[in-house]
């Protein structure tokens, strides 16, 4: 398996480093191409997080995923990515980054050769800091955050779903797209943020 959810073992204090990931020849997409670099705990802990890397060269055809472990930080290094989830649909390339919580269906959609990062966080969901003494108008906002534009599909199945749970990938299929209702409430939801808005101060 090239998706790892545990990390057994002391870590080491050295520095480690990788030489950029080909992106394969063959046919590759997202859930396909995910590699594991590192990580510490395991998602069984709920604590902990892993770092692996995406390599894509096509969209996801009748496939889902979702990931019951932890939450994703998705972030494009090359190429757009198209991020149609259960809520909508977020669109976020290099200088983007986008996070889909635990539990959330989502499909990736390529332009072409793709590569980037995903951070698997087994803890606590993402959340801004507070901004304290700053105040209002220093590093990331929330307005910044920006929610799926809505939308629904009607393609026909079957559908592939693959689920990440216990560390393992499992997959079932299901007679129609997932994606056929748009409809949530509260504060669970996808979200991206253009990181050309973060005011260093």
């Amino acid at each position: 398996d090239k998706l790892v959810s545990a990390f057994p073992g002391p870590a080491t204090p050295n520095r480690l480093r990788w030489s950029p990931l080909e992106i394969p020849t063959a046919p590759t997409d997202f859930v396909d191409g995910l590699v594991s670099l590192a990580g510490n705990a395991d998602a069984a802990t709920l604590g902990g997080i892993a770092a692996h890397v995406y390599l894509a060269n096509v969209s996801m055809q009748n496939r889902v995923f979702y990931n019951a472990d932890g939450e994703m930080l998705i972030v494009p290094q090359m190429g757009a990515l198209t991020l149609v989830t259960e809520m909508g649909v977020l669109k976020a390339g290099p200088g983007h980054i986008a996070v889909i919580p635990r539990g959330v269906r989502f499909r990736v959609e390529v332009d072409g050769p793709s590569r980037g990062y995903v951070c698997e966080n087994y803890g606590a969901p993402f959340r801004l800091p507070e901004l304290g003494p700053i105040g209002s108008n220093g590093l990331a906002n929330p307005r910044d955050f920006l929610a799926p534009v809505a939308a629904f599909e009607t393609a026909p199945g079957p559908y592939e779903i693959v689920k990440k749970f216990g560390g393992r990938l499992w997959h079932n299929e299901q007679p129609a797209t997932p994606f056929n209702v748009v409809a949530w409430h509260g504060n669970l939801v996808p979200c991206k943020y253009d990181t050309a808005h973060f005011n260093t101060i």
